[in-house]
């Protein structure tokens, strides 16, 4: 089987999987494609087996899995006994899809592991279409125009650079609402370059567009809007269509969502209240600057700038590197410098209005990012695509590119398969939780000392695996739970100890119950 990798010459094999892999490996991609797929292995589904994730991650699936326990509705979903009874603190979309995913598949930590993994094939897969609607489509615009069409086997190259950005990878490992609406946003502003670049099916295409920008805005609010500039963005850049089109087309990409709001909120009065309670609860605190993470508005763009940094290092360092080997000047095809800044004109259109408040998480960019990553892309693929052109598939160079980057696949499925069972954070805190979920009855409020009350990743984790709910109201629940490091004066008299081997919380009972 190894002459699979040194000669290259086994097209009729006796095994019949080898004729099928044979042309594989004559690909000069190939190397860099299992580089892709190592990495991806690694930032992403090597965290996702693991236990654990960020606070807002841990309240989103709470909310699920409610939703798909029968507790509150899709419109008017439900997040604690104690604590936010009704949550509007986001739009439904997000929950509703999850919930159906715990519907189906059952309730194990791992089904919202998959649901996050399934949201980042799909971006991923927009990403290579759009690639490949950019330069092998029949239709393609920017055309099969240098290095033999190589440059359309590239669409890796976007993927990978957007998987690296830090806060991309991190986000679709902690299971924040971003990683769903970036799937709507790219599928509608896939659909809006077809049909403006590639002029396929217009209005068809358009109507497309503006569904899944309803569906990324019914995800995240006004933040998932962002898609409607495209044909503004287009008409700027290009002179393709006049601005009679831009208009008529902008209008098509409003109109679908508003049309399809309109119609909810007129029809369904659950649908009236939820976004009534959402803007009220939500851009309330927001534009009163109760949620504020920072004090100058401008700091959202020096996130985007350093999260962009180590891909933007990257290119500079190919260019200095690779580019004295090659002659092949950058193509400067006017139509692909138009493109480059239609994606970087979207790009920051679903980030600079992050400016407008002084909430500015650095996870809230992960929508926008998808479009840099295609834009610089694009920018370095030709004198990549020269570069892997001059590659000489028989020579022991490229074996050896072959055979490293299968075994690094290899590798980081058994490091990915290690971690399972694993906790990338809260280990301690998660362990005794699952101790209390044998002893806490399902559903059961637990009184903890107002110290507690913004423990938000205790609270959560309870509610998502027992739905044991959290509060500090004097009242004499059965249970009563405290951190180790709190004083134990703490603890109401009328509770006993419940001996146990917990490692971070102490749990008691009331002294009436402890059977004799």
């Amino acid at each position: 089987m190894l002459n699979i990798f040194f000669e290259f010459q086994i097209p009729n094999s006796k095994f019949p999987i080898l004729n099928y892999l044979y042309p594989m490996f004559k690909n000069k991609n190939l190397p860099f494609l299992l580089f892709t797929f190592s990495v991806i292995m690694v930032l992403i589904v090597s965290q996702l087996i693991q236990d654990g994730m960020f606070m807002d991650g841990e309240f989103y699936t709470c909310v699920g899995k409610n939703l798909a326990d029968g507790l509150g509705t899709f419109w008017n979903p439900h997040l604690s006994k104690t604590y936010m009874y009704s949550f509007h603190v986001q739009p439904p979309l997000y929950f509703g899809l999850l919930a159906v995913f715990y519907k189906v598949l059952g309730s194990s930590m791992y089904v919202e592991r998959l649901f996050c993994f399934v949201f980042f094939v799909g971006a991923a897969i927009y990403i290579h279409k759009i690639w490949k609607k950019m330069y092998a489509d029949k239709n393609a615009v920017v055309g099969v125009i240098t290095n033999n069409g190589l440059v359309s086997k590239l669409s890796w190259l976007p993927v990978l650079f957007w998987v690296t950005i830090p806060v991309c990878f991190w986000a679709y490992t902690n299971h924040v609402m971003e990683v769903v609406m970036s799937f709507f946003a790219i599928a509608s502003v896939y659909h809006i370059f077809i049909a403006l670049n590639n002029n396929e099916n217009v209005i068809f295409n358009l109507i497309v567009a503006g569904v899944f920008i309803f569906l990324s805005s019914l995800t995240k609010g006004a933040q998932g809007l962002f898609p409607v500039v495209g044909a503004g963005a287009f008409w700027l850049v290009s002179q393709k269509i006049s601005f009679k089109k831009m208009f008529f087309y902008s209008t098509i990409l409003v109109a679908v969502p508003a049309i399809i709001y309109g119609f909810l909120l007129i029809t369904n009065k659950e649908v009236y209240d939820s976004f009534y309670n959402y803007f009220q609860i939500r851009y309330t605190r927001v534009f009163n600057n109760l949620e504020s993470t920072t004090d100058n508005r401008f700091d959202i763009i020096i996130q985007l700038f350093m999260e962009l940094l180590p891909m933007l290092l990257f290119t500079v360092l190919f260019f200095a590197v690779v580019g004295v080997f090659t002659n092949n000047k950058q193509n400067q095809e006017k139509t692909k410098r138009n493109l480059i800044f239609w994606f970087l004109l979207i790009g920051l259109s679903g980030s600079l209005p992050l400016m407008v408040t002084l909430e500015q998480r650095n996870f809230y960019l992960v929508t926008s990012l998808p479009y840099f990553a295609i834009a610089i892309a694009m920018f370095s693929g030709n004198k990549i695509a020269t570069f892997i052109n001059k590659i000489n598939i028989y020579s022991r160079g490229f074996k050896i590119a072959i055979i490293s980057c299968s075994l690094l696949l290899v590798t980081t499925f058994i490091y990915s398969a290690t971690r399972i069972g694993e906790c990338k954070r809260d280990a301690d805190s998660i362990s005794d939780v699952y101790q209390f979920g044998k002893i806490i009855p399902h559903g059961e409020i637990v009184r903890v000392p107002s110290a507690m009350n913004e423990d938000w990743n205790t609270r959560y984790y309870l509610l998502r695996y027992f739905y044991i709910n959290m509060d500090v109201a004097p009242k004499e629940y059965k249970y009563f739970i405290i951190r180790k490091n709190l004083p134990k004066e703490l603890v109401p008299l009328n509770y006993g100890a419940y001996a146990m081997g917990t490692k971070y919380f102490d749990l008691y009972i009331l002294k009436n119950e402890i059977k004799q």
